[in-house]
């Protein structure tokens, strides 16, 4: 990966953030003026803004979505410099929270990119299952075979049969 390439994917991040920040910075003046207008404490216009904007929990979802796709770009970049053969597999937690398409491409098992592409859409390279998801692709290497409890292929596949 080319220092060109890693600035393009700080730039995405960048955008996303640049995108969000217009909406917090109008949220907070509302607050404040609202504050200040009904009487308010310092304190309490903080508390207000605290409420109205974004919880810590919310915080660390934009951050963590903000890491994860990150990663799955880096990922994606990579494998633009890897055989047409290199197999894919999804990671992550199989769990309750896990969505469907997620665990769908978990129990999808080892693929090529294309083959990725053709049942998923190109977009799952780089968002994975959508906001917030903690799964990856990652490449396989070809004489390394990956324990079934890191991909979990099997749990993902009895999450969709029961209706998770």
């Amino acid at each position: 990966m080319t220092e060109a390439e890693i600035q393009l994917l700080i730039q995405l991040d960048i955008v996303a953030w640049e995108s969000y920040l217009p909406y917090l910075s109008a949220r907070i003046q509302q607050e404040i003026i609202a504050g200040t207008f009904t009487g308010l404490t310092q304190e309490q216009i903080l508390e207000q803004i605290l409420q109205q904007t974004l919880t810590a929990s919310q915080i660390e979802t934009l951050i963590s979505t903000a890491l994860n796709n990150y990663n799955r770009s880096v990922n994606r970049l990579m494998l633009e410099d890897a055989p047409e053969d290199q197999l894919l597999i999804y990671i992550g937690p199989q769990d309750t929270k896990t969505r469907t398409v997620c665990s769908q491409m978990a129990a999808a098992g080892p693929l090529t990119e294309s083959e990725v592409i053709s049942n998923f859409g190109s977009g799952v390279l780089n968002y994975g299952g959508g906001y917030n998801c903690r799964h990856a692709w990652e490449m396989k290497p070809s004489r390394v075979t990956y324990a079934e409890s890191i991909y979990g292929p099997n749990k993902a596949r009895e999450l969709l049969q029961d209706g998770i």
